[in-house]
């Protein structure tokens, strides 16, 4: 590490180059059903093909889990970083739960697949730090922020997109997310932990995800998550060969819990394809609208740690 050039920083970059304290955080996750196939393809062609079987993943399951997250205040912690300010953020994510070949239960990782946000300098920084696979969205979340876990909510996503392919199709925004509540659940209360949620909400697991419960139980209620990504960088001269490429792993663990538990109330989502963002075809999540019952949400502050490059491409002749 010691030989790496020094990173040039001028008036032109706003990014964040350092772990991050995450504050006033509310995600709502949906369980949606998926491809396990495809989903195994996509992370081979992800992982293990430009590793050469150096780095790979094994997909846990028939599920995606789309999330929702309210970031109230990101904030770079560590020397020199205290008066760089904070910004906030919301983002949208299809996180595919996966164990790395090798290292046992240990090696459960959460994996995100698509993830959009409203953010430029959280859009650049999370791309170019860890490697997060960050787009730009557009967001509706109603009604916006009320207190966590209180009452039905709706929530939408449009992306920046281009569909069909073709000439004269123009870029557009386009609404790719949407969950909404479809029927009145038993309400469940506030959950002290977070391992009685992940108790109460592997009791909930249908599918191929009912053979992987307990590591899903794991994946759940650990208080931390560790990612995976695949960073890379197009050549300037050849943009379809990668001047850099790694697979990184970083850790995001909780540092202040405040509540978590299911919806009051089951919800119904629907995540439509587009020519350049093929759900469909790439992870099997099927078009209109489909019941996923309830949700979680998690009211809570976290560290998003550095990244550590487990597997990075060799540029020599």
């Amino acid at each position: 590490m010691s030989q790496l050039p020094t990173y040039v920083i001028d008036g032109n970059l706003y990014d964040g180059l350092g772990a991050v304290q995450l504050s006033d955080v509310v995600m709502h996750n949906f369980c949606v059903p998926a491809d396990s196939a495809k989903l195994q393809a996509w992370l081979d062609r992800t992982f293990a093909q430009p590793s050469g079987g150096a780095v790979a993943y094994r997909v846990l399951g028939d599920r995606v889990f789309l999330s929702f997250a309210e970031i109230g205040r990101l904030a770079l912690i560590g020397p020199g970083n205290e008066a760089r300010g904070y910004t906030s953020e919301i983002d949208v994510t299809i996180w595919i739960l996966a164990q790395r070949e090798g290292l046992g239960l240990g090696g459960i990782r959460w994996i995100p697949a698509y993830l959009f946000v409203d953010s430029g300098p959280a859009l650049v920084s999370g791309r170019e730090v860890w490697g997060f696979p960050k787009q730009l969205g557009r967001f509706d979340f109603q009604p916006p922020r009320p207190a966590p876990g209180c009452g039905p909510r709706t929530f939408t996503m449009d992306g920046w997109v281009v569909s069909p392919y073709g000439a004269d199709s123009p870029a557009r925004w386009a609404t790719m997310f949407e969950a909404r509540p479809a029927a009145p659940a038993t309400p469940s209360g506030v959950f002290g932990s977070l391992e009685l949620l992940a108790d109460k909400a592997v009791e909930r697991l249908t599918g191929d995800l009912v053979g992987v419960a307990g590591r899903a139980r794991e994946a759940l209620g650990q208080g931390g998550m560790t990612m995976a990504f695949l960073k890379q960088f197009p050549d300037a001269a050849d943009p379809f060969r990668a001047c850099y490429q790694a697979v990184v792993e970083a850790a995001a663990t909780i540092n202040n819990l405040r509540g978590t538990g299911l919806t009051d109330d089951h919800y119904e989502v629907r995540i439509t394809s587009f020519a350049t963002h093929p759900y469909l075809h790439e992870l099997g999540v099927a078009e209109g609208w489909q019941a996923v019952g309830q949700g979680i949400w998690v009211d809570f502050d976290f560290i998003q740690a550095l990244g550590k490059p487990v597997w990075t491409a060799s540029t020599a002749p």
